[in-house]
């Protein structure tokens, strides 16, 4: 039989079989993981220790901190590794691979070490979110779906935090699931957006599959339906006498105004209380001011205002300090995309290598790319008060008396690590970030956290480029 015979078989039984387990993750990679990974074995460097960190570069425009997210994934990716028959097939059909790895790939599970900041943790620029450490293949292996999980949702959480922080308190409910880029991205960026306050989605799947509350209103279409406005509202009421929220802008906001004044009058007769009145368009400040002035005046004071279109933290903080009065913002496309900065640069970074039986701190000196070298620790200082006042990041083997940010979470391959429930993961951001002062989320021009190097990791940089410097020096003698 060919090669091309057998190319195709392989194609064949791949396309036949994968449905059997659709939700393996583990080819969720990018390639050269895999062919760096066989010439590993090749090499006799696959089980050498190594240490890599994740961190993200560099705070984007306006960003004074991170809020770490997507740990949850990262450890269930981690737990489940393992290529199946068809993930096997599928790369023996490419031609690209020598059999000995291939068959070696049916054997492969993560068995190393993984320290991980917890979700909802506000972090900054060149600190590790997580640390790897595990025999080469493995810890290579990995990165690309820890890159893809941690970018994404550290970045929503981020965006979500700041729009949180703008409301000042008022209600942030997730609308995004429309505008994220697919459906993964919208389960993942209302998880993100909840663990950074908001309190509520549209998305029913993530209320389902994460419990978080599920909140939503009604159509333009819904009103359009019915000969009047006033119809479709008196229709949603009886539907809905306690909770319904009326979108009172479908053609004249003020007479939307009156018109569900006037169907919350009748479910008052009912012994029931009209939820609340949206805004999609307009002049949001100033209607929601006079829309206000005119409820308080016919004693519908606790009917609330909920406001959407477009939205973003510098939209809501502008509107709050021109006097909005607005009880809760819906966040869509600005939010579940962070449309501003739509990518963070985050970073998966050797850092420590066994070299002929000795592990050894390991550097990248591009220009621009330079990182941190060996295995690292991040330490968080505070006041007398509790407030965040610098960071440090040091060795490993340093003893550095601040809060040690890195917690263990896999252990020789095994969980060792409680995954907190997500209320108790949005609780914690919500506290943590109430001991980060003001100054650091602002969401203009925030202040540049203070983040230190230790004496440790310092030294180890000087001792690292001046080697680079001699062996440069001497290859350009020979």
């Amino acid at each position: 039989m060919s090669i091309e015979s057998i190319a195709q078989t392989e194609k064949e039984f791949f396309l036949t079989s994968s449905k059997c387990k659709k939700d393996n993750k583990t080819l969720l990679t990018d390639l050269y993981q895999i062919t760096m990974n066989a010439a590993y074995l090749d090499s006799g460097r696959d089980n050498e220790t190594a240490t890599f960190d994740l961190f993200i570069r560099k705070l984007p425009k306006d960003r004074g901190y991170f809020l770490a997210a997507g740990l949850e994934d990262v450890i269930s990716y981690v737990k489940d590794i393992q290529f199946d028959e068809t993930d096997v097939s599928y790369l023996r059909a490419q031609g690209l691979f020598k059999e000995e790895f291939l068959e070696s790939l049916k054997d492969f599970r993560f068995t190393g070490d993984i320290y991980a900041v917890p979700e909802g943790t506000p972090i900054f620029a060149n600190e590790p979110i997580v640390r790897v450490t595990a025999p080469r293949m493995e810890a290579q292996f990995i990165e690309t779906f820890l890159l893809n999980v941690i970018n994404f949702q550290t970045m929503i959480a981020t965006k979500a935090s700041r729009v949180v922080e703008a409301a000042k308190g008022r209600a942030v409910i997730d609308f995004g699931l429309r505008r994220a880029h697919d459906n993964s991205a919208g389960m993942k960026g209302a998880r993100s957006a909840y663990i950074a306050g908001a309190v509520g989605t549209s998305n029913v799947l993530a209320g389902k599959e994460y419990g978080i509350p599920i909140k939503g209103t009604h159509a333009h279409s819904f009103v359009m339906s019915f000969d009047e406005e006033i119809d479709a509202f008196r229709a949603y009421a009886k539907t809905f006498p306690d909770t319904a929220t009326l979108l009172i802008d479908t053609y004249d906001v003020m007479r939307g105004a009156k018109n569900s004044a006037t169907v919350a009058k009748e479910l008052e007769a009912k012994g029931h209380r009209l939820f609340a009145v949206r805004l999609d368009s307009g002049d949001l400040t100033g209607d929601s001011i006079r829309i206000r002035k005119y409820f308080d005046s016919i004693g519908l004071g606790y009917v609330k205002i909920v406001a959407s279109n477009d939205l973003n933290e510098y939209k809501i903080e502008e509107m709050l300090a021109q006097g909005a009065r607005i009880d809760s913002f819906g966040v869509g496309t600005e939010m579940i995309t962070s449309k501003d900065c739509p990518a963070v640069s985050g970073v998966y970074k050797l850092s420590e290598s066994e070299e002929g039986g000795r592990l050894e701190a390991k550097i990248k000196l591009s220009e621009g790319k330079k990182t941190l070298p060996g295995r690292k620790q991040v330490y968080r200082f505070s006041d007398s008060n509790g407030n965040y006042v610098r960071d440090v990041i040091a060795l490993e083997s340093e003893t550095v008396e601040g809060e040690p940010l890195l917690v263990p979470v896999i252990q020789d391959g095994e969980l060792v690590y409680n995954q907190p429930k997500l209320p108790d993961i949005q609780k914690r951001a919500k506290e943590l970030l109430a001991r980060l002062p003001l100054q650091y989320k602002k969401i203009r021009e925030p202040a540049q956290y203070p983040v230190e190097l230790s004496r440790g990791i310092s030294e180890t940089i000087d001792v690292l480029t001046e080697r680079y410097s001699q062996k440069k020096t001497m290859e350009g003698e020979k």
